[in-house]
């Protein structure tokens, strides 16, 4: 009271209010302004993962026949050989020989006896004892040949036999080489399956999981989206207040001249008071 103003003089401008206001304003656009720049998440597409080769087991399946048809061969082959009895020449010509053996023994007893009794008889004559003599010493001749000849069988026997032996060792030895290519055989197609199936199972697995990655990859996309756009509404909202409070800061100027005799307060609500002046 008492103070003299002058027509148009501000008598009230809140500036220390109005520069707040602008700072907050300010920072405001230029935090919306950061946001609104900042690039939209976007969601990257991953190269197409490729599918498994188509699968084929049709070359261990081949090695599979072939190595059973090389295995029934062998089978085959000494089955034939088991049933197929070589000692039936050797054993008739053994039998043979014996019975030779046994003949031309019989004769050399008979001739051995036959000349014992000559010699016991008196005044026959000597070519007589010479002659018996004489076919004693063939019957002996004829029995060492027999002898010799039923020796010969017999090693010829044992031969075959030993050869028979060998030859059904090495048919049983290519029975089990064939049975153990056989059984490599299935045990490759074996493995070359679960190969295949874990093969299959991983592929599967890779594919869920990217599907997973994927999946949570545009959640976390969507999430950031949202709250970009959550920031900003509550930005602009804030802003909006504070030009507001800006607007609602009006400049008051004296409409007249002279000195303020009376100043009386009207009301007051919030921070705003209104008074009146009389000059």
């Amino acid at each position: 009271e008492g103070d003299r103003v002058t027509k148009g003089q501000i008598l009230s401008d809140r500036d220390l209010e109005r520069r707040r206001l602008s700072r907050e304003r300010m920072a405001t656009l230029i935090t919306i302004n950061k946001i609104e720049k900042t690039p939209v998440p976007t969601l990257k597409i991953a190269p197409e993962l490729r599918e498994l080769p188509p699968v084929s087991f049709a070359i261990a399946e081949s090695e599979i026949q072939q190595a059973e048809l090389k295995f029934t061969q062998a089978q085959r082959n000494l089955q034939n050989a088991l049933s197929y009895d070589p000692f039936i020449t050797a054993k008739a010509n053994i039998d043979k020989a014996r019975a030779g053996i046994e003949s031309a023994s019989r004769a050399f007893q008979l001739q051995q006896r036959k000349l014992d009794a000559v010699n016991g008889l008196k005044g026959l004559p000597q070519e007589m004892l010479e002659h018996e003599t004489e076919k004693l010493r063939q019957k002996q001749t004829e029995q060492e040949t027999a002898q010799a000849q039923f020796d010969f069988y017999t090693a010829e026997y044992r031969q075959i036999e030993s050869q028979r032996s060998q030859s059904i060792a090495d048919l049983q030895s290519k029975v089990q080489l064939a049975r153990a290519d056989l059984e490599v055989s299935q045990a490759r197609l074996r493995q070359a399956k679960e190969d295949r199936e874990a093969a299959e199972y991983g592929h599967r697995i890779t594919l869920a999981r990217r599907a997973e990655e994927s999946n949570q990859a545009e959640i976390a996309i969507a999430n950031q989206k949202l709250e970009r756009e959550f920031k900003l509404s509550q930005l602009n909202e804030q802003l909006s207040g504070t030009e507001e409070k800006l607007n609602a800061i009006a400049l008051v100027k004296s409409q007249y001249s002279g000195i303020i005799k009376k100043v009386k307060t009207q009301r007051q609500a919030d921070n705003t008071i209104t008074v009146l002046i009389t000059l």
